[in-house]
């Protein structure tokens, strides 16, 4: 279901994106080029007027975003995926939360009112919340970073892991093209 929110405004999706069809759109919520939306994903950008000109989901080109993970913006808070980025099977991103180009969110992880740089590797089951990761960061599966001291001790992410992510993108880009392209009603 794609729909307008409160104050009226209407997802804008690029031709070449595809979203499933039981995926949930609703607000202001761009989606690049060739990106993949896929089944019960929930993008909510809550506007409750015009006069917030800050609110919305801006999802860039070539990005996955696999099946129920939610996202959600607040009244008067941005979330701003950037392109070539994988957000795995129900990852929930919430609050005013930035993600890089060229990243990896693993499934059921949690990201809310972060700052995460290009190229950052986050495993599953991680919850991020209120602190900013330097690029190239790895984050381990059940990770807690609840605090900027708390990524003090996190690694750079290994040549194995940048080459995971560029597949995933490779992987991603075909997901959005096939499904577009090959089902129909």
């Amino acid at each position: 279901m794609i729909r307008k929110n409160v104050a009226g405004d209407q997802p804008q999706i690029d031709t070449t994106a595809f979203v499933d069809p039981s995926a949930i759109i609703i607000g202001r919520v761009i989606i690049g080029g060739n990106t993949y939306i896929g089944p019960g994903v929930v993008l909510r950008a809550d506007r409750f007027s015009d006069i917030d000109e800050i609110s919305k989901i801006d999802i860039g080109s070539n990005c996955s975003i696999q099946d129920l993970a939610v996202i959600h913006c607040r009244a008067e808070t941005p979330i701003i995926i950037k392109d070539d980025t994988s957000i795995s099977h129900g990852v929930i991103i919430h609050g005013a939360t930035s993600i890089g180009s060229r990243c990896f969110v693993g499934a059921r992880s949690i990201i809310t009112n972060s700052m995460i740089e290009d190229s950052v590797y986050i495993r599953s089951n991680a919850i991020v919340e209120n602190v900013h990761l330097a690029q190239e960061i790895a984050v381990p599966n059940n990770a807690v970073i609840e605090a900027q001291d708390m990524t003090i001790g996190l690694r750079k992410i290994t040549a194995k892991e940048k080459e995971f992510i560029v597949k995933c993108v490779a992987e991603n880009r075909e997901f959005a093209m096939r499904y577009k392209y090959s089902l129909t009603d």
